[in-house]
């Protein structure tokens, strides 16, 4: 009998989104019962997606919005609080323990043998939740928030220490919430979040600690466009140098906007910058050219950006296993990345991409130059053997599966 695991992710979208519902795709795969639910999103053990009246809204009573105005719950109380003081908080994000949905009643959750959190900020009301579901819990680490307060990355904390009341406030809650676990185990895609998971005593309780990567799907080689023909989809000339650089929104300071800027301001060479995300990016530089695709949901075109690309430019100043390094490696493009968190335990320099030893515009901006130098010598069909060996579906889902029947046995 195949064991029912559940995901449980804030959205369907978004890196860990994304993540989630590609290692509920690797499970159903490989045969085992999964099933996942988001806000928006939300598919049973029968692999249907359904209509999930959980999420659906339902207009209350006049009397019912009386009480709750004159009468609100704590929970409720202290959400609307958050949202008034949140609006003064400078962060990339920011969220919550505590939510008004019962998950812990779920008919998937009281289904489901295993359930395997992912990002559940704002979403997963930690109190009730873990006091009353007693199943296996695996928590799959996508940021800092599992080990946080409100915040989801130390850049963050470091830059808000106005609101260190709220930070600790929620990061006890969170603690003495997950005291009731009794059989959980921790994942994360890289050793450096996992590291850094493990330097606070918030997990004391589960007693597994493991890193499994993140996968992607690798397409066979007659599936993907070619170099040439992508960047005449997107109107490039052969011989140009082309860096892509993709944010959910182009202007956060923690994937290296500032940085990614000011060494391509300084460079005095021909360059390309294809962009995909929210936002623009102006370079105040001649030498620069920079082309917006906008934000793009067509996977076939993110790929034909890849394949247009020289480099990915990945110059997170935090990050724990970027799906953009996973999709640039699997269509052969090389990354080049600043030598911190998850990247650093992927990139070979002058193998699949170059790492930068020190965080400032000065040094991305020589390794770009000394990139481009070297162009030639990278091999797409070697970075891509390198995305299949390391990020192969087949391979998650076989240690997830062995994780979830240790915590069944």
């Amino acid at each position: 009998m195949s064991i029912k695991v559940l995901h449980i992710n804030t959205t369907n979208r978004g890196g860990a989104g994304i993540a989630a519902l590609r290692l509920h795709t690797a499970l159903l795969n490989s045969g085992v019962k999964s099933a996942f639910i988001s806000k928006g999103f939300t598919v049973n053990f029968n692999d249907k997606i359904v209509k999930d009246t959980t999420f659906l809204y339902k207009k209350p009573t006049i009397l019912n919005r009386l009480i709750v105005r004159l009468f609100p719950s704590k929970r409720r109380k202290l959400i609307r609080t958050f949202g008034r003081i949140k609006t003064n908080i400078e962060s990339e994000i920011v969220s919550l323990p505590v939510s008004l949905y019962k998950l812990h009643n779920h008919p998937l959750v009281q289904e489901a043998d295993v359930i395997n959190l992912h990002w559940i900020g704002d979403f997963i009301d930690y109190k009730s939740f873990f006091k009353k579901v007693s199943k296996p819990i695996v928590f799959t680490l996508h940021d800092m928030n599992p080990f946080k307060g409100i915040f989801h990355y130390n850049i963050d904390v470091n830059k808000n220490l106005n609101f260190k009341y709220w930070e600790k406030a929620m990061y006890n809650l969170k603690k003495e919430s997950l005291k009731y676990v009794s059989n959980g185990a921790i994942v994360s895609p890289s050793q450096w979040l996992l590291d850094e998971a493990l330097k606070v005593d918030i997990f004391s309780n589960f007693k597994k600690h493991t890193v499994i990567q993140n996968s992607i799907e690798i397409k066979p080689d007659k599936a993907l466009a070619t170099k040439e023909s992508s960047r005449i989809d997107f109107g490039l000339l052969e011989g140009e140098n082309v860096i892509l650089f993709i944010s959910n929104a182009l202007e956060i300071e923690r994937k290296g906007f500032k940085e990614a800027k000011q060494a391509l301001e300084n460079i005095r060479e021909p360059i390309t910058l294809l962009t995909i995300g929210k936002g623009e990016i102006m370079i105040e530089n001649p030498y620069v050219k920079v082309k917006s695709l906008g934000f793009i949901r067509d996977n076939d075109k993110i790929s034909a950006a890849y394949r247009a690309a020289d480099v990915l430019l990945l110059p997170s100043l935090e990050d724990n296993l970027p799906n953009t390094m996973l999709e640039a490696f699997a269509n052969g493009t090389p990354v080049i990345s600043f030598k911190v968190g998850g990247m650093v335990e992927h990139i070979e320099t002058r193998v699949n991409g170059m790492l930068v030893n020190e965080i400032n515009s000065e040094a991305l901006k020589q390794t770009i130059i000394e990139f481009f130098n070297k162009k030639d010598s990278f091999d797409f069909k070697q970075i891509r053997t390198y995305a299949d060996q390391k990020f192969s579906n087949i391979s998650q889902a076989s240690k997830y599966i062995m994780l979830y029947n240790q915590l069944l046995n």
